[in-house]
């Protein structure tokens, strides 16, 4: 019942480190910069303005990098960002205005599954010491096999004649090893493995599930000594002897394997249940599916019309999984993550829209058995969510004295920092705050602090704006203030 993760982001807005650039900004002094005036503002957020003027003196006059558009948008990023944070923290130190639903949905899903499965499957927890005995003797957990191996590389868009010849090549030289062979002879002059064939063939010494599946099972199935038939992979037909094989006793290992057995149990209960929910539920992919998932993965759009939104990509009995469902996911899923989807073949893109569908099936399923987290334990992880936050805020510095709580690190003292005039923590204002902490990230006197999820929380539920069409006029400002 794996969740796929859903930690919101905000695609294409994340900023980037601005300092990645071949030289470093300068540690200069704050100045009143951000104040309501300039022509035009660059960004807003609840009613708050940077404006282009001061935007283009913060950068003309702050750094060494030349104008550049990019270098003014993650100001500007950040600008909204620490603003809007700085505004939750000064209207409550507990930040009780922040809903951090979203953040603390897949702990919840975790704690739904984990009771539908304690409520629907039944799983003999029990392994006896025979089926123990069994199971060691047939698998050998935590043995070690150190063995040698002739690789009969296919050529390059094989055809079967070609496969034929090198299998019909591999059992003549099988026939050779029976007899007088020398293997270590043989795989110098034919194996087609740079590393192994350099050495005689030595593969050297591995543990189980660490080869290729048809090597490992055919290596583990040998005796010391013993040579297997070809053996056939992507890679051509591999000649295999195993050389030795560590085996522990059973007593080393047997709590963890028993532990093992217990998980492939609840594994196949659990698949099987999914299996049945499916069928009743009638879960099926519409037709395009596929197609509108991939437009979707390849330029995810800021919003749909009604339509498009409402356009099921998974149906069942009473329920529909659709296109807003799955941009709404892409839109608060990590950096990466849709190139990452989209770079999936179509059976895979299928399957994965199809374990959506199941998701929100378990979900409807636990709702339905009342298995929801208690209001105590919703607000406990709520809690320790904001306490996050929290933290996230005090790296940044964002935290004054005023607003400070007994979690939060030391606020540093005025004259301890390296920017000059920051002015008294106790006294500083949420945009004093918001300028002095922009300063030390353009300064180069601290990195931008990623803020993930608490980036998409707080634009989803904020009043902000940037400006994209103003960059231009910043980055004319910044060259006139450079050039008088």
């Amino acid at each position: 019942m794996d969740k796929p993760a859903r930690a919101p982001a905000v695609r294409g807005r994340n900023p980037r480190d601005i300092r990645s650039a071949s030289c470093r900004l300068p540690i200069l002094a704050a100045v009143p910069l951000l104040a309501a005036c300039g022509t035009g503002a660059l960004a807003e957020a609840e009613g708050r303005r940077l404006a282009v003027d001061d935007a283009a003196r913060l950068i003309a006059e702050h750094s060494t990098l030349p104008g550049d558009s990019q270098v003014v948008r993650v100001v500007a990023e950040l600008w909204v960002d620490y603003t809007l944070l700085a505004l939750h923290l000064d209207a409550d130190t507990t930040l009780a205005t922040l809903d951090v639903e979203p953040v603390i949905e897949q702990p919840r899903f975790d704690l739904m599954m984990s009771a539908l499965r304690d409520h629907v499957l039944e799983v003999d927890t029990v392994v006896g010491d025979e089926e123990l005995t069994e199971r060691f003797a047939a698998e050998l957990p935590g043995a070690r096999a150190t063995a040698s191996q002739i690789l009969l590389a296919f050529p390059r868009a094989a055809t079967t004649r070609q496969r034929d010849s090198v299998l019909a090549f591999a059992h003549s030289l099988k026939n050779q090893l029976d007899t007088d062979g020398d293997f270590a002879t043989l795989a110098e002059r034919f194996s087609a493995d740079p590393g192994s064939g350099r050495r005689g063939g030595s593969m050297g010494t591995f543990s189980r599930g660490q080869m290729l599946a048809p090597i490992d099972q055919a290596i583990f199935a040998l005796g010391p000594g013993e040579l297997s038939d070809p053996v056939e992979t992507t890679l051509g037909y591999h000649l295999l002897r195993l050389d030795s094989l560590e085996v522990p006793e059973l007593s080393e290992v047997a709590d963890e394997f028993r532990q093992r057995i217990l998980l492939e149990r609840f594994g196949a209960a659990e698949a099987a249940y999914i299996m049945q929910l499916d069928s009743v539920a009638g879960l099926a992919i519409a037709d395009g599916s596929v197609e509108i998932a991939r437009a979707l993965l390849d330029a995810v759009p800021s919003r749909l019309s009604g339509g498009a939104a409402r356009r099921p990509l998974l149906t069942w009995t009473g329920g529909a999984y659709t296109t807003g469902d799955l941009m709404e996911l892409l839109l608060g899923s990590p950096e990466g993550f849709a190139e990452s989807v989209a770079a999936a073949g179509d059976e895979e893109l299928e399957a994965a829209l199809l374990r959506l569908g199941r998701e929100e099936l378990l979900v409807e399923e636990a709702r339905a058995r009342d298995l929801e987290p208690a209001e105590s334990v919703i607000d406990s992880l709520a809690a320790d969510a904001r306490r996050v936050i929290r933290e996230r805020i005090a790296v940044i510095g964002l935290v004054s004295r005023a607003n400070a709580s007994p979690v939060d690190p030391p606020v540093q003292e005025a004259g301890d920092s390296a920017v000059a005039g920051a002015g008294d923590p106790v006294a500083m204002g949420p945009e004093a705050l918001v300028e002095a902490a922009l300063i030390r990230v353009i300064s180069g006197e601290q990195e931008i602090f990623p803020l993930g999820a608490v980036a998409f929380l707080l634009r989803s539920q904020g009043d902000w704006r940037v400006h994209e069409g103003r960059i231009g006029t910043v980055l004319e400002r910044i060259r006139e203030i450079q050039s008088s």
